[in-house]
């Protein structure tokens, strides 16, 4: 499947985590950023979560003649039997034609947890690590 914009890349990276495909979530990643992730940790958090459902808020540019764009989601799932949202802005890039994910981009009220994150959850940023060794030192 050619993916020709920065929404069907979030579409396609989202089915990658629902399916455990850290493959493609790796091979999407921009490689600029990507040695910030923690790919046991996301991996982890792909496999043992259900997937409940993504939600597309806003998109910002991201056409196929754009070399930039913004997707804001929030991607419900469960992960240890309790219900959970990650809301997030992403940034993506596209480079000698291919678009990539580069980094998450802040928001108010980012998380949805029941009011409360986990020192050892996985970030709501999409880095892969826990919380407490990101956006949580």
């Amino acid at each position: 499947m050619e993916i020709k914009t920065a929404l069907e890349l979030m579409k396609a990276r989202y089915e990658a985590y629902k399916n455990g495909d850290i493959k493609f979530i790796k091979e999407t990643h921009d490689p600029e950023t990507s040695t910030n992730v923690s790919w046991e940790d996301t991996e982890e958090w792909s496999k043992n979560s259900k997937w409940l459902g993504l939600e597309i808020l806003s998109v910002v540019d991201g056409e196929e003649d754009d070399e930039e764009g913004m997707v804001e989601f929030k991607a419900f799932y469960e992960e240890n039997n309790e219900k959970r949202v990650h809301h997030e802005k992403s940034l993506f890039v596209k480079k000698n034609g291919k678009w990539y994910y580069k980094k998450w981009l802040p928001i108010q009220g980012t998380i949805e947890k029941n009011g409360k994150i986990g020192r050892n959850d996985s970030c709501p940023c999409g880095s892969g690590k826990k919380y407490k060794k990101c956006c949580g030192k």
